[in-house]
């Protein structure tokens, strides 16, 4: 039986972000953590692709540097936790997103302290991997967009969903009206999911709830802007960041899935998981909300990631 890897807090502090992930105990951690929990021994094979993955991403996202070294780290480990990947092409599994989070501390004049820390956003294709993985599901079928100009229509027989659509060829309009989407369960049963005009607006007013602020002047909270995906195709949502949410959509009523504790995943999912990330406090006081870090800290400015990055983040 192996022995569990423990990494000190001081340790990951004094490493360059960057480098976190060439630690040779972060490497024996990671390698640790995948083989016990997906029962495989491919653990080098993906420490040393996501190794690479990791450093693109921060080099690409100056953002990501100036986040907290401990959230970079659990952020890395969880690439083992959830078995997804970092690689940006094709249909990514999930990105780094960072954000200015409170650290439960308040400076002398009362207000509170805050500070960069980075978290794994789970996209709609990521989260069909974790599905079938957990055995909820047998495959998916790429989602549809609908457009004007399509026959499609939504049946309901015996409790059975059913929907009829061809696609207009040549293409009568370029007005989206919704999308749909082929759930195959392991039984070989099949369900059905879509979102129409109306679903669409819905998300649409959720992400720009998200987005709110406090107006100091006006003492009243603002409603934000929406996710820009939400009207960059000619004042239409983007049809592949509809895609994306129409699977997200999909598994609202599905079972939970766990995830690790530094990421994120907009439909339901288990509590944290139980996970031993190899930190020993030392002697460095630590903050709540499960990151171990030094109390004192700098109020960062807010981190707003770029709209490519963000597609999956906002609108739940």
């Amino acid at each position: 039986m192996s022995t569990a890897i423990q990494i000190r807090v001081e340790e990951i502090n004094a490493l360059e972000p960057a480098k976190i992930v060439e630690s040779p105990k972060v490497e024996q951690k990671f390698i640790q953590m995948y083989n016990a929990i997906h029962g495989t021994d491919k653990g080098v094979q993906m420490y040393q692709k996501e190794v690479f993955n990791f450093q693109k991403v921060l080099q690409e996202n100056p953002a990501l540097q100036e986040c907290s070294k401990m959230s970079l780290y659990g952020c890395f480990l969880d690439m083992a936790v959830n078995g997804l990947s970092l690689d940006p092409t094709g249909r990514p599994h999930c990105y780094l997103i960072p954000r200015s989070t409170k650290t439960g501390y308040k400076d002398e004049k009362g207000n509170d302290i805050y500070e960069k820390r980075a978290s794994v956003s789970v996209t709609g294709y990521g989260e069909l991997v974790m599905r079938m993985r957990a055995g909820q599901i047998k495959y998916a079928d790429n989602p549809v967009v609908v457009y004007e100009g399509d026959v499609f229509s939504i049946n309901l027989d015996q409790g059975i969903k059913k929907i009829t659509y061809s696609a207009a060829i040549p293409r009568k309009s370029n007005k989206i009206v919704g999308a749909f989407i082929r759930i195959v369960r392991n039984d070989g049963s099949e369900d059905y999911q879509w979102l129409l005009e109306g679903d669409i607006d819905r998300l649409k007013g959720f992400s720009e709830r998200a987005n709110s602020y406090w107006d100091k002047n006006a003492r009243k909270r603002v409603i934000g802007k929406a996710n820009e995906l939400y009207s960059s195709n000619g004042g239409q949502i983007d049809p592949g960041f509809l895609e994306n949410k129409m699977i997200k959509h999909a598994f609202d009523a599905y079972p939970k899935v766990k995830i690790g504790k530094f990421t994120n995943m907009q439909s339901l999912e288990e509590p944290e998981q139980e996970i031993d990330y190899g930190i020993e406090e030392g002697e460095a006081e630590v903050i709540n909300n499960g990151f171990d870090e030094p109390e004192t800290v700098q109020q960062p400015e807010i981190v707003q990631p770029a709209v490519t990055v963000e597609d999956e983040d906002e609108g739940w």
